[in-house]
């Protein structure tokens, strides 16, 4: 059971009586039961004024439509939005009724955290079985539901560990035992999810982590269970099939933006990894489809 579970629905609004500095501040946080197609919000009509939105579906479904592709938002997904900007979120009756946790939250550092997220992720978040994020969101709700009065800073924290347990997933570091990894592995994992698109070489792994290139071998495959360079292939085809299922860009740019060198060698790795080639994957994704590829050791 989640901690808002043992509370009943409702819906918080905050507004600072003096200015604040915080740069992540909680305009409303809120548990809602829609079941009326009136539920509609226009990010470019509304007059919050700047700020963010995240919204977790409990049960049933909602859309949202970001710039010309629509996105459905099933149970356990969540989507991302900045305010203003050109989306639509609402409910079709066709699916049921819909059930979710949301947070509104301004600030500088909001902003640029939802922009980096999106950037990663899409609008639209599948988290399967990793909940990390959702649970930051049900724990507040249910600590400003017994305690409306609760201090903005600790808010502001719990609001900062939402973000960073997004950026966690989104950065593959729940793929492997990360955070039990000796130091030269993490040094390493770090590289190769922030320089994939790089013509990485072994070589060039093992000296970010100040080890030969074949003791370092020995210790990534130990703690991870895979090799370093087979590692950096998974990496590449996850980020390879985001670009598949968001963008219209061609199989050459895929490559090169991956890291790979030429589409041919491209198409035959995706293919070997996936079971099929990354046109026949693209297809095969329609316009319901969230983006959630893992590609599993």
């Amino acid at each position: 059971m989640f901690p808002h579970e043992l509370c009943s629905r409702k819906t918080f609004q905050f507004h600072y009586m003096t200015p604040s500095a915080l740069s992540m501040r909680l305009g409303g946080i809120g548990w809602q039961h829609v079941t009326s197609t009136e539920y509609r919000y226009d990010g470019l009509k509304r007059r919050d004024g700047e700020g963010t939105i995240f919204q977790f579906t409990l049960s049933g479904q909602g859309t949202i439509r970001h710039g010309d592709r629509e996105y459905v938002v099933p149970k356990h997904c969540g989507f991302l939005c900045t305010l203003p900007s050109d989306h639509e979120y609402y409910y079709d009756e066709a699916y049921g009724p819909w059930e979710f946790l949301f947070i509104a939250v301004r600030g500088e550092d909001a902003i640029r955290h939802w922009n980096s997220l999106i950037d990663r992720f899409g609008p639209v978040v599948p988290f399967d079985e990793q909940l990390e994020p959702f649970l930051c969101i049900s724990e507040l709700y249910a600590l400003i539901y017994r305690n409306a009065e609760l201090d903005k800073y600790e808010v502001s924290a719990r609001l900062y560990r939402f973000v960073l347990e997004l950026n966690r997933i989104s950065e593959g570091y729940g793929i492997v035992p990360y955070k039990d990894s000796p130091e030269p592995v993490r040094t390493a994992i770090r590289l190769m999810q922030t320089q994939y698109a790089a013509p990485l070489a072994l070589d060039d792994i093992a000296a970010s982590a100040g080890l030969s290139k074949y003791h370092f071998s020995r210790v990534f495959l130990n703690k991870t269970g895979i090799q370093p360079m087979h590692y950096l292939r998974k990496i590449r085809i996850e980020k390879a099939s985001a670009l598949l299922a968001q963008t219209n860009k061609t199989m050459e740019a895929i490559a090169r933006e991956t890291g790979f060198e030429g589409s041919n060698y491209f198409i035959r790795v995706f293919k070997s990894l996936v079971g099929m080639t990354p046109s026949q994957y693209r297809q095969s994704l329609g316009p319901e489809t969230a983006h959630a590829l893992r590609i599993e050791k």
